[in-house]
């Protein structure tokens, strides 16, 4: 998704198609509770980027500053500790403080599987949409197992706990360098957010604070288009025999045997060319998706599974889904109660054609059966990627403004400075 920054403006002019219009403050201070071990916490390196250069910062100031930092937390067994990378990101203003932060975000980013496209990594990075000079918003990312210090190692893609326990450790570990270096974030409004793979992130970081720190209290929670149940999301690529982004199911499957353990060979769900380059296509990180998706050249799932896999009600095909099953967010064995403190903003894509919408219909169905104040959208507003970065990410800071009472009429007048232009002429937006 990192090739298509540029359409951010459109989803910019979106925007001003919106209509914009407490719980109470919770400790702010890092939480060491059920750790047994230190975050260590330590700065990396401080640095300024830049989100589509020239009209970014005509337009928008979408100049940015990064501290990137290292922490420990703990890797796939949940015991052995790891040293991992995060990022805090905010724009000149705030980071300067001329200007005080407005609210404070947790940001889980979308599928990656090539060197270098983390958070920490990436100048022109997804998070950048959130920190234009109009939001000052100061936002937190983690870069998971998998990558930058652990790049070696397989990623532990969609596994929740693992993932949640990795972001909370972020999470602490960011707080406490922003309070050493006297930034005012006490009593701050907190955000969590995240699409298609990043919108799991999001709601098992939910799901961990919710079950274990009653003093970090989320005011709203954004999480689009992602397989929050995967028990759902494997059934209809089966049942379809088709996936728009054919190597989602084989990056979950490879993270599930390898973060795991399980006892199946890959030549026991793949079929061939797939089955004899997983290290080649996936593990060696030498490839994004659109990368593999290539490789592996259909968009069938019959052509990509072997018979026994594409069976998930027996066999080798049901001890995989069994496992997705015991990890997903929502769905048959799953009795999280969701803090009814938070808002909920469920969206996803009618139009997907990587995952289906009912993956998020099951998930806001969920919480609103738990007593959650849940907010949808499910209209169809196109296919994945398009809709992640024109439609989520607005409507995202719209959500966040209803909540801080912001004023966006000079945010408007920027994009409307931006559309006449003229820079948008030869825009494309066919995805």
């Amino acid at each position: 998704m990192k090739k298509y920054a540029s359409l951010f403006w459109v989803m910019l002019m979106l925007v001003a198609s919106f209509n914009i219009m407490t719980s109470c403050s919770d400790n702010d201070e890092p939480n060491n509770s059920g750790r047994n071990y230190d975050l260590d916490v330590k700065v990396i390196e401080t640095r300024e980027c830049h989100a589509l250069k020239s009209l970014a910062n005509d337009f928008f100031n979408l100049k940015f500053r990064q501290i990137i930092f290292e922490f420990t937390s703990v890797g796939p067994d949940m015991k052995t500790p790891v040293r991992l990378t995060g990022v805090i990101s905010m724009n000149p203003a705030v980071f300067n403080k001329e200007a005080v932060p407005r609210a404070l975000m947790f940001y889980h980013e979308f599928t990656t599987a090539k060197h270098r496209e983390r958070t920490s990594q990436d100048e022109i990075d997804d998070v950048s949409f959130y920190m234009n000079k109009f939001q000052n918003l100061i936002a937190v990312s983690c870069d998971l197992y998998g990558w930058t210090l652990t790049e070696d190692k397989p990623q532990a893609y969609c596994c929740p706990e693992i993932t949640a326990q990795e972001s909370i450790d972020c999470w602490d570990a960011a707080m406490s360098i922003l309070l050493e270096r006297g930034y005012e974030i006490k009593g701050l409004r907190k955000f969590n957010v995240g699409y298609s793979s990043g919108g799991f992130s999001a709601i098992a970081f939910q799901r961990y604070v919710d079950k274990n720190r009653s003093d970090l209290n989320i005011d709203l929670t954004c999480a689009g288009a992602a397989p929050f149940d995967i028990c759902t999301i494997y059934e209809d690529y089966v049942e379809t025999d088709y996936s728009g982004y054919i190597c989602a199911l084989p990056l979950m499957m490879v993270a599930y045997k390898e973060t795991y353990n399980m006892d199946f060979s890959y030549s026991d769900v793949f079929k061939e060319p797939l089955a004899s380059h997983i290290q080649e296509w996936i593990l060696s990180k030498d490839y994004g998706t659109w990368d593999i998706n290539g490789l592996i050249g259909t968009e069938k799932i019959s052509d990509v599974l072997t018979p026994a896999a594409c069976n998930y009600k027996t066999g080798i095909g049901k001890k995989v889904y069994d496992k997705f099953r015991q990890n997903s967010l929502c769905g048959e064995g799953q009795n999280w109660q969701p803090s009814t403190k938070t808002k909920f903003f469920i969206m996803h894509s009618s139009g997907d054609k990587y995952m289906t919408y009912k993956a998020g219909v099951e998930m806001a169905d969920y919480l609103k059966s738990k007593g959650c104040d849940v907010e949808t959208d499910f209209k169809n507003s196109g296919n994945h990627v398009k809709y992640g970065l024109l439609v989520f990410t607005a409507e995202t800071i719209v959500k966040m403004e209803k909540i801080l009472g912001g004023d966006i009429e000079e945010y408007k007048q920027a994009i409307e400075d931006a559309k006449n232009s003229g820079e948008f002429d030869d825009l494309n937006v066919d995805l």
